[in-house]
């Protein structure tokens, strides 16, 4: 299974479809615009690398944002107000200083990034399982977050994937008809 994903993660890059997408405005209109979204007090969200949508802009001044930060082999998710403090950690990636609250894992909406993703929910990440662990842990509206090119017919699975509860893409949010865990 990883070398049926490592393939699809190259065909993804070399398509060009984690450089040149466009879109995240309109997805960040729908998102804001969506009950879930409008009903959660607590938002754990993520700072978007190429590729990805960046959901926080404009900074939501109405919700408490988690953002993940990585330590050791885990996702861990610490409370931050804004952009302003956010540090380069591993892979490049903005993440809350350690100082930053500890923040758990209950929230009322997780979003969640990926290289691709199909409608019955599954995802394929970057390949090192850090969401995965996260969200078998987690409580919450999981909903993957993308641009309409990462919509895949079908995204390979391994036993400890974890299926997203929403799909959110520029176009559309679509529930996915089977429940968060495979």
């Amino acid at each position: 299974m990883n070398a049926e994903k490592e393939s699809l993660r190259r065909e993804m890059r070399d398509a060009g479809k984690l450089s040149a997408l466009t879109g995240a405005s309109s997805l960040v209109h729908l998102l804001r615009a969506w009950p879930v979204w409008e009903e959660a007090l607590t938002v754990c969200a993520f700072c978007a690398l190429p590729g990805e949508p960046d959901v926080l802009d404009p900074w939501p001044l109405d919700k408490q944002i988690a953002l993940p930060r990585i330590e050791g082999d885990e996702l861990l998710f610490r409370w931050v107000s804004s952009r302003e403090g956010l540090v380069a950690g591993r892979f490049g990636v903005l993440e809350p200083g350690p100082e930053a609250l500890p923040a758990g894992c209950d929230f009322d909406l997780i979003l969640v990034p990926g290289v691709a993703f199909d409608r019955s929910g599954g995802r394929l990440g970057r390949g090192r399982g850090y969401y995965d662990r996260f969200l078998s842990r987690a409580s919450g509206v999981v909903a993957g977050v993308c641009f309409d090119e990462q919509l895949i017919g079908k995204v390979p699975l391994d036993p400890h994937d974890i299926r997203m509860d929403v799909i959110l893409t520029p176009s559309e949010i679509f529930p996915v008809a089977r429940k968060n865990r495979m």
